[in-house]
């Protein structure tokens, strides 16, 4: 009778032994473009001189090898022929559970919608696994999490 209780918690679907009794893959939980302080970093250099910056956040600790990329998708609505942007990795930006991907010299036009969504990171013979298990493979997939930008002169 003079022990001290004990409390025993399950939180959000972490309770089990595997992904199929309740621990589960690292997930997408928000994405976002960074919006600098200059015409190439804040969507008015409407040209070929654009960085543009993505922060995928991971709902967990995530482990990321090689070179993955993220597509970030160009409506091309100026009409001035730029397509889809492809992001390279940033591991220096990157933090345990958010990643950076960056694209410079990116070619965007006046009045383009870029967007994130889908499935949209390619690992790029690289992996995202979930730290805490070192094998457990990320979900790469959005959902109903996505960003979009529209470019502005």
């Amino acid at each position: 009778p003079a022990a001290q209780e004990e409390v025993l918690v399950a939180i959000g679907d972490l309770a089990g032994a595997s992904s199929t009794t309740g621990l589960k893959a690292p997930t997408i939980s928000s994405c976002r473009f960074i919006v600098g302080t200059t015409a190439n970093t804040d969507f008015t250099a409407n040209d070929a001189n654009a960085q543009i910056d993505v922060e995928i956040t991971f709902d967990e600790q995530v482990t990321v090898t090689g070179s993955p990329q993220l597509t970030v998708t160009n409506n091309d609505a100026s009409g001035g022929g730029y397509g889809n942007l492809t992001l390279a990795y940033i591991s220096g930006e990157s933090t345990a559970n958010q990643l950076r991907f960056r694209k410079t010299s990116a070619g965007i036009g006046n009045t383009d919608v870029l967007t994130i969504g889908g499935s949209n990171i390619v690992l790029n013979s690289g992996t995202i696994t979930d730290t805490a298990d070192g094998s457990t493979a990320a979900s790469l997939a959005f959902g109903t999490v996505g960003a979009s930008k529209t470019v502005t002169s």
